[in-house]
């Protein structure tokens, strides 16, 4: 199961990645001023991991080798009040992954479950903020120009963002804009 981190800041994403696409002068697109105004929200961005990671956070077993190291990850800086208050009181990003049940592969989002079938697994606590309602973040893997939407979720596209389905040129184009209009 992948691993992403919640950050409460900018500070955090940039200790523990290589940080956002901040253009080159030669017509690719400052994403992160772009970034800036979507954060804290419902997005993850998959950008390169920092050596500052830990590795059990860019580590997967896998059948063919002991593990197979991932040189990326997913970072949220999310926009729950109950997140931001942790991640506040903590000054420290957190590990945190999504939930679905084995079984039924539907989300988890009653607390009193989670707890009851991942407690005996080694779960340290959960925290009860009620039941939630199932709302994935839409994963953008930065890693790649223009950006990828990897799975859409509460998140919208915005315009220097792709998809699957859409035009990659014009995507691009759009992503360029945001360098003009922000000069």
């Amino acid at each position: 199961m992948p691993l992403s981190i919640l950050c409460h800041s900018f500070r955090d994403i940039d200790t523990y990645t290589t940080g956002f696409p901040r253009g080159d002068g030669q017509g690719h697109a400052n994403i992160f001023r772009a970034v800036k105004h979507c954060l804290p929200g419902p997005y993850t961005f998959i950008l390169t991991a920092s050596k500052e990671l830990p590795k059990q956070c860019i580590r997967n077993r896998t059948a063919a080798a002991k593990y197979a190291v991932r040189k990326n990850v997913g970072v949220r800086m999310p926009d729950d009040a109950i997140c931001q208050a942790i991640l506040d009181k903590t000054d420290a990003p957190l590990i945190s992954t999504s939930v679905k049940c084995p079984k039924e592969n539907e989300w988890l989002i009653d607390p009193v479950v989670i707890a009851d079938m991942y407690g005996p697994e080694g779960l340290d606590f959960v925290v009860d903020g009620g039941v939630r309602v199932a709302d994935p973040s839409t994963v953008v893997d930065m890693t790649v120009m223009p950006p990828k939407i990897i799975r859409q979720g509460k998140g919208p596209k915005l315009h220097w963002m792709v998809a699957e389905d859409d035009n990659e040129s014009d995507a691009v184009h759009e992503a360029n804009l945001i360098v003009a209009s922000a000069t």
